[in-house]
């Protein structure tokens, strides 16, 4: 196999370890519940309720936003009581796998 060729199975499997990330990122709903959840990174978790206040999102649209940024792993959530309370998580993995996808179309492309 040649060196384009590696790198070109590279590229794809980089992007099949992202797309449920992109995927999430590609809604500018989710953008903005994601911007909140960083703001109260180095506090307190947000619940649906915090994030319906603070977005003017419906209660069923965030919690529809919240479930597909969890399931592509950005954010998580810890239950106190019945109440689901969400922050950011796996910033560094995620940004890791952005910067490999995007080390090796650079590699394609210069």
């Amino acid at each position: 196999m040649s060196q384009q060729q590696d790198l070109s199975a590279q590229i794809n499997q980089d992007f099949s370890e992202v797309t449920d990330l992109l995927v999430a990122l590609g809604d500018k709903k989710r953008l903005e519940i994601l911007s909140k959840l960083i703001t109260a990174y180095h506090q307190d978790p947000l619940c649906v309720k915090d994030l319906t206040e603070l977005t003017n999102i419906s209660r069923p649209a965030v919690s529809h936003h919240l479930k597909i940024l969890k399931e592509a792993g950005i954010i998580n959530y810890t239950k106190k009581g019945t109440q689901s309370y969400y922050y950011i998580d796996n910033v560094q993995t995620n940004i890791a796998k952005m910067q490999q996808l995007t080390d090796d179309l650079l590699k394609i492309t210069c």
